[in-house]
């Protein structure tokens, strides 16, 4: 596998300030653990970064770092009003903060005008913005992002891999909760190193990881639980086969009491 080229992820970075990590539907866990990675790397370089999918995340995800700050929904925090009808008599917004340190929010209305009727107003949720999506495997671009919005997609198939070779080429920030998501992912991806897609790159990737201080985690089998504790089907009984001589007719005879 070729080594990512990050000449344009380094320059579309350099440029945001506020990045969306959008994972594709019903993803695997290298790219859960891909994209929780390059959020915390981004977080502690200053960058404001979130992570969304549109699938909700199950328990097997919940051994990487940061999983439970991956979100559905794909909308601003921004909160829109818009003045149906009246956009014509507002004069001026301000606000200010009254004795209990409640934001106020005061629409002056043009003289000479009936005012605002406030039954009237709507309150919608902002359009998502980001200074840069990256999609990570075949993550679609949800309606709520603009399509002119910089956009980088990372897609091979050791996603870790290239997001660590990417954050030491780039020098991001890697602790040991990053390189721990990132052996994790390496090591799902390539079924403990025993895919074909291994090569001597993932094992210096890996080694790398775990000098930087990677957590292994331990693989769980059924001998580690107590007896009884996973439930496991029932071997059917099988009937053993009757003699030959059952299928055949049958004769009775009759006792004469006297």
């Amino acid at each position: 596998m070729a080594r990512p080229d990050t000449n344009q992820f380094k320059s579309l970075l350099d440029s945001a300030r506020s990045v969306a990590i959008l994972l594709p539907s019903h993803p695997g866990f290298d790219a859960v653990a891909t994209a929780l990675s390059l959020k915390l790397s981004l977080d502690s370089s200053g960058k404001s970064t979130t992570v969304a999918c549109p699938d909700p995340i199950t328990v097997e995800f919940h051994r990487l770092v940061a999983a439970d700050s991956i979100v559905s929904n794909f909308g601003s925090k921004n909160l829109v009003i818009t003045f149906p009808g009246q956009t014509e008599i507002v004069d001026k917004i301000s606000y200010n903060l009254d004795d209990h340190g409640e934001l106020n929010l005061v629409i002056t209305p043009k003289a000479d005008t009936p005012g605002i009727d406030y039954r009237r107003l709507k309150f919608t949720a902002g359009g998502a913005q980001a200074d840069l999506l990256i999609l990570i495997g075949n993550a679609n671009l949800p309606k709520e992002y603009s399509p002119q919005t910089p956009q980088y997609r990372l897609d091979d198939p050791l996603l870790s891999q290239s997001a660590a070779q990417i954050l030491a080429d780039l020098h991001l920030p890697v602790n040991a909760d990053i390189a721990s998501n990132l052996l994790s992912g390496l090591e799902q991806a390539t079924n403990n190193f025993q895919n074909q897609s291994v090569t001597a790159d993932t094992f210096e990737v890996a080694a790398h990881l775990l000098r930087l201080g990677a957590r292994r985690h331990d693989i769980a089998s059924p001998t580690d639980f107590p007896a009884g504790s996973i439930p496991v089907s029932e071997t059917p009984t099988v009937n053993p086969e009757p003699s030959p001589d059952w299928f055949a007719p049958k004769v009775f005879s009759g006792t004469t009491v006297s």
